[in-house]
C-alpha cells in the first residue's frame, strides 16, 4: 500500500472510531487560565496551520486569509449525524448572532460533494465552505472526533479546539471568550 493510502485508511479508522461520538472533550492546548478553563492563555497560543485547501467555489484558500478577525472553523460531514444537527441548531444561529464580528468556515471532510451540498441547502448555512477531502488539515489540528471545531483569534492563533457537538450557547460562549482576549 502507498503512504497516502495508509494515511487515508488510518484517518478513516480514526474517524470511524470517534465519529459523532458526542464526546465533549477538548483537544489541543491545555487551558491555563482558571477564569476560563476551556480557553488557552493568550501568550500560549500557537499559530493555526497554513495548509492550503479548496473552497466549494473552486478557489484556493488558507486560514491566513481570515486573519484580522476571529475565525470559527468547523470540520463536518454529511455522514455524521451530530454534524448535521449542529449545523442548523448551533452554527447557523450563532453566525446570525455575532454578525460580521467573526468569520465562519466549514471544512467538509471525507464526504461526497453532492451529499455535502444537499446538507448545506437543507440547513441554510451561509458561511464559507471548503474541502478537506483526506482530512489533512483536520489531522494538523489534532482532531480526534466529529464534529470538530477550532476557534482562531484575529492574529491567526488557536484559542480553543473542541471535539464533539456544540450547542448554540456553547459556541457563543467560545466566541465571547475569544473576543474578550
Amino acid at each position: 500500500m502507498t503512504k497516502l493510502t495508509l494515511a487515508s485508511l488510518g484517518l478513516a479508522l480514526a474517524l470511524l472510531g470517534a465519529a459523532c461520538s458526542g464526546s465533549d472533550a477538548h483537544a489541543g492546548p491545555v487551558a491555563t487560565d482558571e477564569a476560563s478553563p476551556s480557553t488557552v492563555a493568550v501568550d500560549e497560543r500557537r499559530p493555526a496551520p497554513l495548509s492550503e485547501f479548496v473552497m466549494f467555489d473552486g478557489s484556493s484558500a488558507t486560514l491566513a486569509d481570515y486573519e484580522g478577525r476571529p475565525l470559527v472553523v468547523n470540520f463536518w460531514a454529511s455522514w455524521c449525524p451530530s454534524c448535521v444537527a449542529e449545523m442548523a441548531a448551533a452554527f447557523k444561529p450563532a453566525q446570525q448572532s455575532v454578525g460580521d464580528e467573526v468569520a465562519f468556515l466549514g471544512l467538509n471532510i471525507q464526504d461526497d460533494r453532492a451529499d455535502a451540498l444537499r446538507l448545506v441547502e437543507e440547513t441554510g448555512v451561509l458561511f464559507d465552505l471548503g474541502d478537506d477531502p483526506l482530512g489533512d488539515l483536520y489531522l494538523e489540528f489534532g482532531g480526534i472526533g466529529m464534529p470538530f471545531t477550532v476557534l482562531i483569534d484575529a492574529e491567526g492563533r488557536i484559542v480553543e479546539q473542541h471535539n464533539g457537538p456544540l450547542t448554540e450557547a456553547q459556541l457563543l460562549d467560545m466566541i465571547e471568550e475569544a473576543l474578550a482576549t
